[in-house]
């Protein structure tokens, strides 16, 4: 059986001394995260300026495809709220299924992260602000990566409280 990952969590915004609780403060960020972003997705949806360079959606067209990917990407974000909600829940009472969607919406939205930066360096690499903010979208990716390694971490912890502990003694 794997030890956990991390012991504690340690980053500029959120310091625990167990994973625990810094699973807990990295709920509250994702929630956080999720409301901001809805707001502006939102904000885009209804003609607001989606002209920056460093949007996801800004090739979408006003009228067309940045409805249905803002959408999308509100969908996916209420998951995440969701499932923040539901993984504050497993902790407390110590069930890891309830985690699992949290980790998994959080994987998504880290390899979506990924991705579009990988775009912004290949399509508008000519660009220095295009670059900067591909730094800022990897920067910001690996924040969430560590988020991600601490709820990964508090869900080993559950798992090993929660396997049995048997040894067997006859050989086969």
């Amino acid at each position: 059986m794997s030890t956990p990952v991390l012991e504690s969590c340690w980053s500029p915004c959120i310091w625990a001394s167990t994973v625990k609780s810094g699973s807990r403060a990295v709920a509250v960020y994702t929630i956080a995260m999720g409301l901001i972003l809805i707001t502006f997705i939102a904000y885009q949806m209804a003609g607001g300026d989606s002209t920056q360079l460093w949007n996801p959606l800004f090739e979408a067209d006003v009228r067309g495809s940045l409805q249905v990917f803002g959408i999308i990407f509100i969908v996916i974000l209420v998951t995440l709220i969701v499932s923040s909600v539901l993984m504050v829940i497993g902790i407390n009472i110590w069930m890891r299924g309830l985690m699992l969607p949290w980790l998994i919406t959080m994987a998504l939205i880290i390899l979506f992260q990924f991705v579009f930066g990988l775009w912004l360096i290949g399509g508008y690499y000519i660009y220095l602000d295009a670059t900067f903010a591909a730094l800022l979208d990897f920067l910001w990716m690996a924040y969430n990566i560590y988020c991600w390694l601490c709820v990964l971490s508090q869900y080993q912890i559950i798992l090993q409280m929660q396997s049995p502990n048997i040894e067997i003694l006859v050989e086969y």
